[in-house]
């Protein structure tokens, strides 16, 4: 069995690449910041491994990230592309696990703005994660 990698080592890796952002949490974003960043563990249904020979040292973390990020439209997008664009199909470490990250669909997800007018977009990736190779 593969060691689970914590939700919390995501987030406080991604900190460290996505430096703008000061407002960070796990599971509930903080909807009084107009620019913060919330990692979930995403539910989502995942193939089973076996089916993948390859891969069957690996486990599979399913995240989503959900960006605010203030009242224009386009500075929301272009950070949404941006952190898109830096996480998909990269590669590092966090402590001694081995990662990659898989981003699904096209591109981030635009879900408008919120009551208070700060435009929303989610990614949703799965982070692939093994033991030992640091």
């Amino acid at each position: 069995m593969i060691p689970k990698l914590k939700t919390v080592k995501v987030k406080d890796y991604l900190k460290t690449v996505i430096k703008d952002c000061n407002n960070w949490s796990i599971g509930k974003i903080d909807n009084n910041q107009e620019k913060a960043i919330a990692v979930y563990s995403n539910k989502r249904k995942l193939a089973k491994l076996s089916e993948f020979k390859k891969l069957q040292s690996y486990g599979i973390l399913p995240i989503t990230l959900l960006l605010r990020w203030t009242k224009n439209y386009n500075t929301a997008e272009t950070k949404a592309n941006d952190i898109y664009e830096l996480l998909d199909c990269s590669s590092f470490f966090i402590d001694d696990y081995r990662c990659n990250i898989n981003c699904l669909y096209n591109g981030p997800i635009d879900l408008g703005s919120d009551e208070n007018g700060v435009y929303e977009f989610s990614i949703e990736l799965n982070l692939l994660y093994r033991k030992g190779e640091k």
